[in-house]
Formats: C-alpha cells, sequence, structure tokens
C-alpha cells in the first residue's frame, strides 16, 4: 500500500480497509496526513509543498462528495451476505468489488502525480532513491528476516490483531485456520517485493531520463503500476486473493454469536462514520 504511485490513494485505503475505532478523524485529517507520509519519500520545497497543499484540498472534496457515497453503498450490499455463512467462492466478489473501489481515486489523481514527479531535481531524485533503497532493505527484513518459523509467527500476530478488531477474540479452531492461511503466504512475498523494485526501478529510469515530457512518460506507470507486476507476481496475487476469500469464509462460519454481533456493531459504527462526514465545499 506505499509505493509512491499511490500517494493520494495510500491513506483513502486506510478509510476503507483498516480496523481504525474512530474513521472520521483519519479522514478529516488527510490534508496533513498524506504529506506527512510524503515526507518519509522525498522534500519538497515551498513551491511544490504550495501546489500539492492546493491540489489535494481539490480531490480530498472530490472524494468525499463522490467516493464515499460509493463505499457506503459497498457496505450496505454486504449485509444480506454476512447474514449466512458464505463460502469462499461468494466472498471472491466482494473483496475485488472491494480492491476496486480505490482505482477512480487512483486514475484521478495519478496525473497530479506525474506532474509532480515530473517537477522534481536530481538532488529531489537521488533523494527518493535512497529513501526507497531503505524502505526495500526494512520491508525484506520484516517480511523474510529470521527462520520460516518466526516469519509465521509474525504474520499470524499481524492478521490476528487485525481480525479481532473485527470480530473481537479468535477461539482455538479459528485460530487454527489463520496459520494454514498465514503459512500460505510465504511462497507469495518475494513477487511482491520483487514487483516493487521493478516498479521503482521503472520510475527511478524514467525520472533520470532528460526531461522532455517527462509527466506523460510517468503517467502509464501511475495509472497502472500493476502492469510492472509480471505473471509471478499475478499468480501470487491471486492465490493471496483465494486464501483470503478461504480464511474469511472459514472464520464467519465457525463466529460465535458475539462475535457476529461485535462485527455488526463495528461495521454499523463504520457506516455512521462514513455517512456523517461534512464534505468540503
Amino acid at each position: 500500500m506505499t509505493r509512491l504511485a499511490r500517494l493520494f490513494a495510500l491513506l483513502l485505503a486506510l478509510l476503507a480497509l483498516a480496523a481504525c475505532s474512530r474513521l472520521e478523524l483519519v479522514y478529516r485529517n488527510l490534508d496533513w496526513l498524506i504529506p506527512w507520509k510524503l515526507d518519509d519519500y522525498l522534500s519538497l520545497d515551498a513551491t511544490q509543498s504550495a501546489w500539492l497543499d492546493a491540489r489535494l484540498d481539490e480531490h480530498l472534496a472530490w472524494h468525499c462528495r463522490h467516493e464515499l457515497p460509493r463505499y457506503l453503498d459497498w457496505l450496505e450490499r454486504q449485509r444480506p451476505l454476512l447474514a449466512g455463512s458464505p463460502g469462499a467462492d461468494r466472498l471472491k466478489a466482494p473483496l475485488l468489488e472491494a480492491r476496486s473501489l480505490l482505482q477512480p481515486t487512483l486514475e484521478r489523481v495519478a496525473p497530479d502525480t506525474a506532474h509532480l514527479l515530473a517537477g522534481l531535481d536530481a538532488v529531489q531524485v537521488d533523494e527518493l532513491d535512497e529513501n526507497l533503497a531503505a524502505e526495500r532493505a526494512e520491508l525484506h527484513e520484516r517480511f523474510l528476516g529470521g527462520t520460516p518459523q518466526e516469519r509465521l509467527q509474525r504474520r499470524v500476530e499481524r492478521m490476528e490483531q487485525r481480525l479481532e478488531n473485527w470480530l473481537g477474540p479468535l477461539h482455538p479452531q479459528q485460530r487454527a485456520y489463520l496459520r494454514f492461511w498465514a503459512a500460505r503466504q510465504e511462497a507469495g512475498v518475494r513477487p511482491w517485493l520483487e514487483f516493487r523494485q521493478r516498479w521503482q526501478a521503472q520510475l527511478l529510469t524514467e525520472l533520470r531520463r532528460p526531461s522532455g515530457d517527462r509527466a506523460a512518460r510517468l503517467l502509464p506507470l501511475l495509472g497502472d503500476p500493476e502492469r510492472y507486476g509480471g505473471e509471478d507476481y499475478r499468480r501470487a496475487a491471486e492465490r493471496a486473493r483465494q486464501a483470503l476469500a478461504d480464511l474469511l469464509s472459514e472464520l464467519w462460519a465457525s463466529a460465535t454469536t458475539d462475535q457476529r454481533a461485535h462485527l455488526t456493531q463495528r461495521l454499523d459504527r463504520l457506516r455512521d462514520d462514513l455517512a456523517g462526514l461534512p464534505c468540503r465545499s
């Protein structure tokens, strides 16, 4: 979720997918959270920062007016599905749709992201290169460091925390399902990391070429980053989607009455938070 191609969509994705107890606070502060995240990658000068602030305000106002209603609609349409115990095949389509909810935002902001990147000078490009390399090293250590058993345990703990935000405490059978899911993820880590590295290398290559129409050259890279994924990445992504659908199906089929009530309350709160947000003019 942290590729620079998704500069503006990064925290909007958190709004739709993360288990945050006060999502309205996140959304209302995106105008400073997004530049703050961008600072992890490069330093903008005063002119670039002012331009970004103005464009960001416009994009956030558009997103609130046009995209939040789509998120609300998606949430409401899942209620009949959750009333039963859907199998994995029935969950795959809603999961794919949830993922696609962010695509209009990515497409809308890609031209401005290309414009911003096209204006970077050589020093800023070198800074970006250095920070992306540091991030790759950190991700490699986080997801491939240690023994296979240690990696498995870290993956279980990360996912268990997210799931319990939505369901409450998991029981032993659900933890067994979770551990099986986590073991299936190992094969997809390297294709994902290699995809990120290929995409970032292509980005830096374009940024170091003679300027010309740099923004136009960057636009395909930013608007459709997954074209650089390769066949291994696409197969790994499909396996990961299937594994997630399998996990969620098993968890929901084995959910207790309290867990079902907990999820319903969390979804109600999420819906109310989103529906109650005042959009900027």
